[in-house]
């Protein structure tokens, strides 16, 4: 086990999950560094540290690590967690909105990851905890876009790790199931589209989603839990699976004939 300090970058810790993923890590005697998209003006008074960083723009990805490095000499793990959940069906879901989705949940992580392993290399030590979802092993109705960047995130994921630990790296994800945090409203967008045969169904999934959410048994203490053993196991493992609903339905997907399994997906998600 890992138990010694060390320097810790969670994007999007401000709010919702990354900022109790971010608590406890610091918590832990960790110097942690959260991000925000604003001009940061003021130093916490919790003893994190923040970074203004944009992780759709190479420059800020840039400019962010330079700074930690400046501070810091060293980043040891890199927690990916800024993103956001977009409902909408294919057809509704303009092409801006779908790429902002992807250049946010995934580009940007992989931006990250490009801007802090040369540094991690040099020092043949780092750790990369991906925050996926349950999103990113089972596609969902109105959720293309945000399945496609947590799918794409997966698999780029798994390719790094194989690619690190000859190293003495390590890359993994974390997958929740719906968490209950009072962020939901900024973390879940949806298309404004109405004129559409989509438009009545998608609502009332993102209403759904929204008051399920609110009261899921997975807290943001659970997700920050288990990004703490990634950081502190000395093998951390390549997926920790949060939450009941994280955890079996992607083993029903592998379990049940595909026709079986797409009938309870619709029996979920009529």
């Amino acid at each position: 086990m890992k138990t010694e300090s060390q320097v810790i970058l969670v994007t999007g810790g401000t709010r919702g999950i990354g900022a109790v993923i971010a608590a406890q890590l610091h918590g832990r005697g960790h110097h942690v560094y959260v991000t925000q998209r604003a001009e940061v003006e003021n130093e916490r008074q919790d003893g994190l540290q923040v970074l203004r960083l944009d992780i759709t723009s190479a420059a800020s990805v840039e400019a962010c690590v330079n700074e930690l490095l400046r501070r810091e000499g060293r980043i040891d793990v890199l927690v990916n967690n800024a993103g956001y959940d977009l409902y909408g069906a294919v057809i509704e879901t303009p092409w801006h909105d779908f790429m902002d989705q992807l250049d946010t949940n995934f580009l940007g992580a992989a931006r990250m990851v490009q801007a802090v392993l040369p540094r991690m290399l040099e020092r043949r030590s780092g750790r990369i905890i991906n925050i996926s979802s349950i999103g990113g092993e089972v596609g969902l109705p109105m959720n293309a876009a945000y399945s496609a960047s947590k799918f794409a995130l997966e698999g780029y994921t798994e390719s790094l790790r194989q690619e690190l630990m000859p190293l003495g790296l390590f890359a993994c994800t974390v997958s929740p199931s719906p968490v209950a945090t009072g962020s939901q409203d900024q973390s879940i967008r949806e298309v404004s589209a109405a004129d559409n045969p989509f438009a009545e169904r998608r609502a009332e999934l993102v209403r759904r989603l929204r008051r399920d959410g609110l009261t899921s048994r997975t807290r943001p203490e659970h997700v920050a839990a288990a990004v703490v053993l990634a950081v502190h196991a000395r093998v951390p493992a390549p997926h920790y699976r949060v939450g009941a609903l994280a955890r079996w339905i992607p083993r029903l997907k592998g379990w049940l004939p595909d026709a079986l399994f797409e009938r309870f997906m619709r029996s979920v998600f009529p």
